[in-house]
């Protein structure tokens, strides 16, 4: 009987040790400070974190699951590259649920919802005038976020949080051109808008058209990179 307290202890441990490292992780992932393709030790994240090395695997094991890691035999663990495949692949996803639950949560929209997110476009504005694309990005995906929960579809928030955490790394890329911030900016005005005007159908298609501009936006930088690397052979 001891021994069996013994044994679910340390799976507690390893457990709750899993979900640190994963959060942890993750977090480094989501803001850049890890990049695409480079390679991650275990050891020495598992040092880094001061987390044994077990709940360190197990959590790359996750995050290769959720796209955001390769681990690659006698290689090690990489993280991924997003191709441009796969960025259509976030954006369309994102702009299907959530032109869905824009027309489905419409009406559930109140004053106290209109206030929140004026508040939201006020910080972007904020963060776009002092040219912070790291904090615009985090209130660009709390704003979509929000309006995701006037339609109530717990399913849908088991989809779109890892969907918005790698959303969040091709949008950071996307807003680094200076134009498709201050466009941005507009989108969500006239989203706002829309609600105030009481238009579903112009409300709805804002919040597709941001969405999609966005991936447009992304492709262009991306075809730009693949220029230069071709220049360069």
């Amino acid at each position: 009987m001891l021994l069996d307290n013994k044994n679910k202890k340390e799976n507690t441990d390893v457990t709750s040790l899993t979900q640190l490292a994963y959060k942890l992780i993750k977090e480094q992932l989501v803001s850049g400070q890890l990049k695409q393709g480079e390679v991650i030790s275990i050891s020495a994240m598992a040092k880094k974190l001061n987390i044994s090395r077990t709940p360190v695997t197990y959590a790359c094991q996750k995050l290769e699951s959720d796209k955001f890691l390769n681990i690659v035999p006698k290689q090690g663990v990489i993280v991924k590259t997003i191709t441009i495949n796969d960025a259509r692949e976030i954006y369309e996803l994102r702009a299907a649920i959530e032109s869905y639950a824009a027309k489905r949560g419409f009406a559930n929209i109140t004053e106290n919802d209109i206030n929140y997110l004026e508040d939201s476009y006020s910080k972007q504005v904020q963060a776009v005038g002092e040219n912070d694309i790291y904090s615009f990005m985090l209130e660009d995906i709390n704003f979509h976020k929000y309006l995701l929960t006037k339609y109530e579809n717990s399913q849908f928030f088991s989809i779109v949080n890892n969907l918005f955490d790698r959303a969040f790394l091709l949008g950071v890329e996307s807003c680094k051109n200076p134009l498709r911030l201050a466009e941005s900016i507009k989108e969500h005005h006239r989203i706002i808008d829309c609600i105030l005007r009481k238009d579903k159908t112009g409300f709805v298609d804002e919040v597709e058209r941001n969405i999609l501009n966005g991936y447009t936006s992304l492709t262009g930088a991306y075809m730009k990179d693949f220029h230069n690397l071709e220049n360069l052979e």
